[in-house]
């Protein structure tokens, strides 16, 4: 149950409504009474938050509140901040799980203030104990062996277009290759001109959930790498807005949040078999010195990463920030749910917890406590189920794009 310790309740005042205003920087900080992630169960967390611009705290600012407790209800409530006395927002949790906080300016009409930074933070209890809600598919290996033969069946087709290059030492090419399903894998590889046999590391880079043209990545390749930047969708790059605008209103509209009958018809399946044949391609290419692949990727870019990881053992680091589809079926258990699509078992041989436990590279994971697309709870799943070298860097106030301006990066340490 969740007590409100301190309501303010000082009066609005228009003086007030203007100083935030001018202050279009206001946020509101939050504290715990201890490290976010050291808490156990049933003993109170407590949240202390102040709107402030870093530098002074503000009065007289009518606001609204919610917090998710994953062991309990929600409960909403409404409060005015106060410069000198914070407010303190107390719960507990009874499980293994996160407490999730939201706080949040209002005008005089009820309505949210653009002009103040939404908080959104978390803290947790007994984290290193959360677990996979609902077990894996009993046939999970085997079908990503078929998946895997599916994939090698598939002649390779390479065609490769000379593409310009910002940095005079790396040469950039387009390309596409054949893959199973209706596209092929579509994006950018480049490499330092007059690279020797066997003298460079190789980088993979994924994209998150959205439908523009992706980026070259010849920065990475200007300092002596092999790199390669796969498309989401396999669509072609390089083309006007208007092109990408119109496949997300259209023959891309609501990828992953379809086809999801059975999983070799899932737009991941179809997605990653993409990626692992754009790497396999980087992989023949003499330039790579066969011992050191990095996969990259942020939010669906990392579910990408995780998945190619887990399925392609050349892959020496994993690099993974606020990965999505992380524990789906926790919902149905009092999880919070996020964005992403609805659970259903096909699903369940793309979520990262279950290709987590199959990655044996050393995986380099950053959440953000504050994040409302992939929770908190569903990301300790994942990292609690890997048995490979790995190291957690989190932020209390972090959201899914970026957080609030004072937050700072923290390691998690597990409690012994």
């Amino acid at each position: 149950m969740v007590f409100v310790m301190k309501k303010l309740l000082i009066l609005f005042t228009a003086a007030a409504a203007l100083i935030v205003c001018a202050a279009p920087k206001s946020y509101f900080s939050v504290k715990t009474c201890k490290n976010p992630l050291s808490y156990k169960c049933g003993e109170d967390i407590t949240f202390t938050i102040q709107l402030t611009d870093g530098k002074n705290n503000f009065s007289g600012v009518p606001c609204e509140w919610e917090i998710f407790n994953e062991s309990s209800e929600t409960v909403k409530g409404k409060a005015v901040s106060d410069a000198n006395k914070p407010l303190e927002l107390k719960t507990k949790l009874s499980k293994p799980g996160f407490a999730y906080v939201w706080v949040w300016a209002v005008d005089e009409k009820g309505k949210q203030r653009k002009d103040v930074l939404q908080l959104c933070a978390s803290a947790g209890a007994e984290v290193e104990k959360i677990t996979q809600s609902v077990p894996e598919p009993a046939d999970f290996d085997e079908y990503w062996k078929g998946q895997l033969e599916r994939l090698k069946n598939t002649p390779m087709q390479v065609k490769l277009t000379p593409v310009e290059s910002k940095f005079a030492n790396v040469e950039c090419h387009y390309f596409e290759i054949t893959a199973p399903g209706k596209y092929p894998a579509t994006g950018y590889i480049s490499k330092p001109k007059n690279a020797k046999p066997k003298s460079l590391k190789a980088y993979a880079f994924f994209y998150g959930y959205g439908f523009g043209a992706i980026k070259k990545q010849d920065q990475v390749a200007a300092r002596g790498n092999l790199v390669i930047s796969v498309s989401r969708y396999g669509i072609p790059q390089g083309k006007e807005a208007s092109y990408y605008k119109n496949a997300g209103k259209t023959f891309l509209k609501r990828f992953g949040f379809r086809n999801n009958a059975t999983p070799a018809e899932c737009d991941f399946n179809y997605m990653i078999l993409r990626d692992l044949r754009a790497v396999e391609y980087m992989k023949s290419l003499p330039e790579w010195n066969g011992r050191n692949l990095t996969v990259n990727g942020g939010s669906m870019g990392a579910l990408q990463a995780i998945n190619v990881a887990a399925l392609d053992k050349d892959v020496t680091i994993l690099q993974a920030r606020i990965p999505w589809c992380a524990n789906l079926g926790g919902v149905k258990y009092g999880r919070l749910k996020g964005w992403r699509p609805e659970h259903v078992p096909a699903l369940d041989y793309f979520d990262i917890v279950n290709q987590g436990k199959r990655v044996k590279a050393y995986a380099d994971i950053f959440i953000g406590l504050g994040d409302r697309a992939c929770p908190a709870s569903g990301q300790f799943a994942m990292y609690n189920a890997m048995t490979c070298k790995k190291k957690l860097t989190y932020q209390q106030t972090g959201g899914h794009r970026k957080p609030s301006p004072g937050s700072a990066n923290q390691v998690y340490t597990p409690a012994k």
